[in-house]
């Protein structure tokens, strides 16, 4: 039997940051990632954030709204906003504290850092998201 999700916390917004801290470090420096990414079109930036965005909400749904007993008390809209939210924050607050640690924003523009960051945003994010099943049942 699995056990009730509980309430969001800011533990598990950390947990997130973490996640997608330790994928990000990963892709940012992966040459060929910052190739493609620095050559991405508008296009290419919109649906990276579109798909992006229906993983991590498939992600919650699958991993931890599933198992929410009480659904009246607990309704999917406030269940996913609380962590859907802290999800993508914590993603973006990984990718550019990364790129601010290691001075990547010194040789790259707003547009490029721009269009990097959504390029290792769906990996961390995923990550992010992920992070729930490594939580105790």
């Amino acid at each position: 039997m699995k056990i009730e999700p509980h309430h969001f916390t800011w533990n598990d917004f950390f947990k997130a940051l973490l996640g997608s801290l330790v994928v990000g470090i990963t892709f940012l420096f992966k040459g060929a990632m910052q190739t493609y990414a620095l050559s991405m079109k508008y296009t290419n930036i919109i649906l990276v954030i579109t798909i992006t965005l229906v993983v991590v909400s498939l992600e919650v749904y699958f991993l931890s709204y599933r198992f929410v007993v009480n659904r009246k008390a607990r309704p999917f809209s406030e269940f996913w906003a609380k962590r859907f939210f802290a999800i993508v924050i914590s993603s973006f607050a990984a990718i550019y504290l990364l790129m601010y640690v290691y001075g990547i924003n010194h040789f790259l523009t707003h547009t490029e850092i721009l269009k990097l960051s959504v390029a290792i945003f769906m990996p961390a994010a995923i990550a992010g998201a992920a992070v729930e099943i490594l939580k105790k049942k």
